[in-house]
């Protein structure tokens, strides 16, 4: 394992790529939660491939399988499995053979999905080991920016895009709901928590550079309140659930 990951470390590594720099802090609080989890022989597999699959194998030196739009073949952190967590309505089509992790993850993807999320959830209990980790991190549906919003007359929740390979948004969710639905499909909630490790400095990191510093000013702003705020209105939500000890 290497040493501290922190966000500015995350940012030099990939200075190019400003999903990452906004979402630096994220991973590094999903990294200091894997810490727990994640040792030499852990089996883990990452929810939709993506900059975080790479760092995770880059952290712990394992292979990180992913399960998302690429078929089954070779990656470089580990191997892809290809399946469409929309189709998880449909149990006969649920994957049967795929192997059993310790740990996934499944972070920044259930808010993109349109299929009602206890089926999803259901079918990667299937992929757990028993007593294996799902680490789910999400949108919070009601941090202050949106009740702000909400309150001004504005819907803080963006439109449906036309891209299928990038659908956006289709339902984010509260404490309560992500937990209920976990639990109504058999995990048991190790811990949840929410937080403000998004850096609003760089979410418009597509604008020009005029604009990219009155924005990371704002940004500035926004991070100091929301560091401030008790955790019902922080933005980001992480939650552990662990997955039966038989079966």
């Amino acid at each position: 394992m290497q040493g501290r990951v922190t966000a500015s470390t995350l940012r030099d590594r990939y200075p190019e790529d400003g999903y990452t720099a906004f979402h630096a802090p994220r991973y590094v609080s999903l990294l200091e939660l894997l810490d727990e989890y994640v040792a030499s022989g852990t089996t883990v597999l990452d929810v939709g491939r993506s900059r975080l699959t790479e760092i995770i194998h880059h952290r712990y030196d394992i292979p990180v399988d992913a399960l998302g739009f690429v078929g089954d073949e070779p990656s470089p952190e580990g191997r892809n499995w290809w399946f469409d967590l929309n189709q998880a309505l449909h149990h006969h089509q649920w994957r049967t053979d795929l192997p059993r992790y310790d740990v996934i993850v499944m972070a920044e993807v259930l808010e993109h999905l349109r299929t009602p999320p206890g089926h999803v959830l259901a079918f990667l209990r299937t992929l757990l080991k028993p007593g294996g980790i799902l680490i789910i991190q999400t949108p919070n549906a009601v941090a202050l920016h949106k009740r702000v919003e909400m309150l001004m007359g504005r819907n803080p929740f963006e439109l449906l895009r036309e891209q299928e390979n990038d659908p956006g948004h289709f339902r984010e969710y509260t404490k309560r709901e992500l937990c209920d639905m976990l639990t109504d499909v058999g995990y048991r909630i190790d811990r949840w928590y929410a937080a403000g490790y998004l850096d609003y400095r760089f979410v418009h990191h597509e604008a020009g550079h005029d604009q990219a510093a009155a924005r990371s000013r704002i940004g500035a702003v926004l991070n100091a309140v929301y560091r401030a705020a008790p955790p019902s209105l922080r933005p980001g939500q992480t939650v552990v659930a662990r997955a039966p000890t038989t079966g």
